[in-house]
C-alpha cells in the first residue's frame, strides 16, 4: 500500500517508542572501559538489531558483543560484556525516544487508530503508561487500542500470530495497516507474514536491504510525513 493512507498504524515499542537508558548503559559498561555519549548509546541499540538482521536469527551472545563494541567496549572485553548487555535490556530502565509520544498524539488527532505490538517481558503496557507515551485509557496521552506484549499473549515476533491480537482489537484489514519496527528479522518479516505493510525505523541507515522496504529515521518523521 505504498503511498496510500493506512487505516491504522501499529508500532513496536523498543527502538520506536523506547530505548535502553543511556545512563544505565554508561554505568554498566564503565567497568569494561566504555563511556558512550547518548548518541553512541542509541546507535549501539540499532547496531544490535542490525546484527540480528545480518545473522537472520537472534543469537543474543553475538548480538550483545556487537552492542558492546558499538558502545565503545574494547575487543578484549567483549566476552565480559555479554551478561552486562543482557542485564541492560532485561533489568535496567528504558526511556522514551524524543518525539515518540507527540508523534502518536498527532497520528491519533489525524484519525489513525493505533496499537502497539512488542516482544517484551510482560510489563510493556504499564511501562508505556508510566512514561506517558500512550495508554489504552488515553487521557492526556495517545490512546491505543491495545498493547500486545509477547510475554502476556505467549507469541512473539516474527510469528505473525502476535499481530492478530492487535488487528482484532482494531477491527481492521491487515492489508490496510502499517507496522513500524526497528528490525528486519522481527518486524519487517513478521509484519509481512501477517499481511501488514512494514516500515523500518532505521535512524542510522544501517539496514542492508534499502530497496526491499520503506525506511524512516523515527516515528516522529513518519508521523510528520503522513499527517503533514
Amino acid at each position: 500500500m505504498t503511498g496510500e493512507r493506512p487505516d491504522a498504524v501499529l508500532v513496536d515499542s523498543g527502538g520506536v517508542l523506547l530505548l535502553p537508558d543511556p545512563d544505565a548503559m554508561r554505568r554498566l559498561l564503565a567497568p569494561l572501559g566504555a563511556a558512550p555519549d547518548d548518541d553512541t548509546c542509541r546507535r549501539a541499540h540499532y547496531a544490535g538489531m542490525g546484527e540480528v538482521d545480518r545473522l537472520g536469527t537472534p543469537d543474543w551472545p553475538v548480538v550483545d558483543r556487537v552492542v558492546a563494541r558499538a558502545a565503545g567496549v574494547p575487543d578484549d572485553r567483549l566476552d565480559d560484556a555479554v551478561g552486562v548487555v543482557t542485564d541492560l535490556y532485561r533489568q535496567q530502565p528504558w526511556v522514551p525516544i524524543e518525539g515518540s509520544a507527540h508523534a502518536l498524539i498527532s497520528l491519533q488527532e489525524a484519525g489513525y487508530p493505533l496499537a502497539v505490538v512488542s516482544n517484551a517481558e510482560g510489563t510493556m503496557e504499564q511501562l508505556l503508561a508510566e512514561h506517558r507515551i500512550c495508554s489504552v485509557d488515553g487521557g492526556e496521552v495517545a490512546e491505543v487500542a491495545v498493547v500486545v506484549d509477547s510475554a502476556v499473549v505467549g507469541v512473539e515476533k516474527p510469528d505473525p500470530g502476535i499481530f492478530g491480537f492487535a488487528l482484532a482489537a482494531l477491527d481492521v484489514d491487515p492489508a490496510r495497516c502499517v507496522y513500524l519496527g526497528d528490525s528486519v528479522y522481527f518486524d519487517v518479516g513478521g509484519a509481512r507474514s501477517a499481511g501488514l505493510s512494514p516500515v523500518h525505523v532505521d535512524p542510522f541507515g544501517l539496514c542492508a536491504s534499502r530497496d526491499d522496504h520503506p525506511h524512516v529515521p523515527s516515528l516522529a518523521a513518519y508521523a510528520a510525513a503522513l499527517v503533514g
